[in-house]
Formats: C-alpha cells, sequence, structure tokens
C-alpha cells in the first residue's frame, strides 16, 4: 500500500528532475500539518534536507510571490527572515515551458541555486497547494 502524501506548501520539480520542496510534518490532528517540516532541495549535483517551519502568516508572501512570478518579475519568499529564503529567477519563458533557477539561502554561511526547466502549469500547481494549505489552516490565520 502506498504511504499518502506529505503536505506540502510547494513542490517544484523540473521536467528534467531536480526540485526544491518545503513539506509539512504531521500533527496530531488528523489532516491538519504541523507548522513544522523539512526544505528539501535535490538534482544531480547535491542533495539537501534543512528543518524549517512555516508560519500561516507566510502563506501570503507566497501567494505574492507566485503572483511576480507568474508576471515575468524575479521574487524572493522569507528573505532576510528567521528561516531560509526561496528566490525564484524567470530566465525564460516559452510557448511550453519556463526556464527558472531557484535560489536557496539558510542566513547564514549556505546559499544553492538550482535551475530547472517547468512545464507551463507549474505556477498553478504551486498555487493549489497553497490553497489546500489556506484552508485546512483556515482557523490559523489571521485576518486583516
Amino acid at each position: 500500500m502506498k504511504e499518502p502524501e506529505r503536505s506540502a506548501l510547494l513542490r517544484i520539480t523540473g521536467r528534467f528532475g531536480g526540485s526544491v520542496v518545503v513539506e509539512l510534518n504531521d500533527s496530531y490532528a488528523p489532516g491538519i500539518p504541523d507548522v513544522k517540516g523539512q526544505l528539501l532541495v535535490h538534482n544531480d549535483f547535491v542533495a539537501g534536507v534543512l528543518d524549517t517551519y512555516v508560519d500561516p502568516r507566510d502563506l501570503a508572501g507566497w501567494a505574492h510571490v507566485l503572483d511576480k512570478v507568474a508576471a515575468g518579475h524575479d521574487a524572493v519568499w522569507r528573505e532576510a527572515s528567521r528561516v531560509a529564503e526561496i528566490g525564484i529567477r524567470l530566465n525564460w519563458r516559452e510557448d511550453d515551458h519556463d526556464e527558472i533557477t531557484v535560489t536557496i539561502a539558510d542566513q547564514q554561511t549556505t546559499r544553492l541555486s538550482v535551475s530547472l526547466t517547468m512545464d507551463r502549469d507549474w505556477i498553478d500547481e504551486q498555487r493549489a497547494l497553497l490553497e489546500r494549505l489556506r484552508a485546512v489552516w483556515a482557523h490559523l490565520i489571521p485576518s486583516d
């Protein structure tokens, strides 16, 4: 029997391999992920895991990053923050795919960039993950 996929805020997986993922741990409440999780980075050269957490207030910032990248701009999520930041640079856009560079920086000593070729619907996939997490965390997200 296949294990259920862990909850994720982002799961950026390249067409030809490589990925950047923020997965969240299970909580004691079934179906509701914990705020703690892991940032996972993988390509042919490197594989890394960094413990992290996502505050429910971070979700609006991730939505803003997706909007900026969809509009063709570079963006950074959680820049100069308490946890690793994730930047996305759109290198070029073609009819059926985007070429992006995802940069991860841990605010201490490590900075890593991964170039990925993405199917054009990758931003929609990230928005679907975001909306799924917003729905299960709705009681935790402060209203403005």
